[in-house]
């Protein structure tokens, strides 16, 4: 037999736990949802991932360490080869992943 305060808390905690367990599968739902993971977040990586995405994997970068100057030169090379961007995209995609992925 239960006493009345705790059935009275029984609906608060039922909530806590619905609200709780909510609040964790939405936020695995997200991380799940992200189709390059292996791509650490920052400013430039949706830039990075839907202009060299028209060619190739953008995962490719994931084992390359450069610098701000050999970031530039494979990004300039990949312009060359047809890479569709502005010169502002361009120099986000540089900037992403030099800081991404700096040289060691």
């Amino acid at each position: 037999m239960t006493s009345s305060f705790t059935r009275a808390l029984l609906p608060l905690a039922a909530a806590f736990v619905v609200a709780a367990g909510v609040s964790l599968s939405t936020q695995s739902a997200s991380a799940q949802a992200d189709p390059h993971p292996t791509l650490p977040a920052g400013t430039g990586r949706d830039v990075m991932i839907r202009v060299c995405s028209q060619c190739h994997e953008p995962e490719m970068v994931v084992d390359q360490q450069n610098d701000e100057t050999g970031w530039k030169r494979l990004v300039d090379e990949m312009a060359g080869k047809g890479a569709n961007a502005t010169d502002a995209e361009f120099d986000q995609i540089v900037k992403y992943l030099a800081k991404a992925f700096p040289a060691k």
